[in-house]
């Protein structure tokens, strides 16, 4: 039975894995141990779209058995607690083939721990649904082989190593008790080694920084995007804070580079990099998508205030040398009480923006859409 919590109860800033001192470095020790290395992860991604496709009929599956053993028909109590134990078991379930499995993904599986540990869930439950679910995904992980019995056991093993780390994970939240007190040899040995590793670690900071930022722009590239925006989803959830996503691109911009060529249009890519960084705030997060199109992140913020960024946005840029260039923007947002998933809010985003577009080669000049997350799902007028 999985279930985790989306906030630490606002005992600490900390998360899980920083309590526990594990770091990112344990983290790659612990899959090494395990054997859990990147074909693994590749394995297991390949079934991705075929697990989503049959995330309801394996949970269900799941839960059908639970039901039936009667220590955990108590856990489970009332219908609202299983409707969430569901909805949280989907989620965990396709967390497993997503392909990341850093920082966040040892927090969440730490949290289920925590969890399962203060409502009363003893271990031999715990292995005995993990056990359970194991069972009812290598079924489904061989349908989605068609036959190839290589790529079948490539997916089960992959699987089988990566609910390992998990019971690891959730059995350190089980511990009472920490590590005591260490010898005094041993204390400045870490202390060593935790220096050394700072320094590398700002090293390494260094040269990712270089590798995620566009030379052009000075913004964040598409892989830094990705990578922030998932973080900051994490954080919007934990903390229950809204969070809210500006797409836009340029109007006529291929028609600037075919009348005054590419060094015009790179001038005006600089520009609005530049424009973006002074309106934004500092937790916001600035990117360039690719080409023309460019992302914002806004963090803890909601409709208003994102219709403000864009305002100023629009008319710092508007100040400048535009040659004639406009946005589309679109906007898309989650939170806080429910959060919908990374790709759907970019997709969102994307969308609203064509929208806009279509607009504005109706009407010229700046237009923004704009698609919030509702209960229903439906599309907000344009503002």
């Amino acid at each position: 039975m999985e279930d985790f919590s989306s906030h630490e109860g606002g005992l600490t800033a900390m998360t899980l894995a920083e309590q526990l001192k594990i770091t990112e470095r344990d983290i790659a020790q612990r899959k090494e141990l395990i054997g859990f290395f990147q074909d693994d992860e590749k394995a297991l991604t390949e079934c991705k779209l075929y697990v989503q496709e049959h995330i309801e009929q394996i949970v269900d599956e799941f839960y059908n058995y639970q039901r039936s053993i009667r220590e955990i028909q108590l856990l489970i109590g009332d219908a609202e607690t299983f409707r969430r134990l569901h909805s949280s078991m989907k989620r965990y379930v396709l967390e497993l083939f997503e392909g990341y499995y850093d920082t966040t993904y040892v927090n969440r599986r730490l949290r289920i721990g925590k969890v399962h540990n203060s409502i009363g869930v003893s271990p031999k439950l715990y292995i005995s649904s993990l056990s359970r679910l194991e069972t009812i995904l290598y079924r489904y992980l061989t349908d989605a082989s068609d036959g190839d019995e290589e790529k079948a056991f490539r997916c089960s093993t992959a699987l089988r190593k990566l609910l390992m780390l998990d019971i690891q994970l959730v059995f350190d939240t089980y511990i009472n008790s920490m590590i005591s007190e260490v010898e005094t040899a041993k204390e400045e040995v870490e202390h060593y080694a935790e220096t050394l590793e700072q320094t590398v670690a700002e090293r390494t900071r260094q040269l990712e920084e270089i590798s995620r930022s566009d030379s052009l722009t000075q913004l964040h590239n598409q892989r830094s995007f990705y990578e922030r925006l998932r973080h900051e989803l994490a954080v919007a959830e934990r903390n229950k804070n809204q969070l809210s996503l500006v797409y836009f691109d340029l109007n006529k911009f291929k028609s600037l580079n075919d009348r005054q060529g590419h060094r015009a249009g790179d001038e005006l890519l600089s520009y609005i990099g530049q424009v973006m960084l002074e309106t934004a705030r500092t937790s916001d997060i600035c990117c360039r998508y690719g080409g023309d199109e460019f992302c914002v992140i806004l963090p803890n913020s909601d409709w208003e205030a994102t219709q403000n960024f864009c305002s100023r946005l629009q008319e710092t840029f508007d100040q400048g040398e535009t040659y004639g260039v406009s946005f589309s923007m679109g906007v898309s947002e989650t939170g806080p009480e429910n959060f919908i998933g990374m790709e759907e809010l970019v997709t969102q985003a994307d969308s609203a923006m064509y929208r806009a577009k279509g607009a504005a080669h109706l009407k010229g000049g700046h237009q923004l859409r704009h698609y919030e997350d509702r209960d229903e799902n439906e599309e907000s007028p344009a503002k």
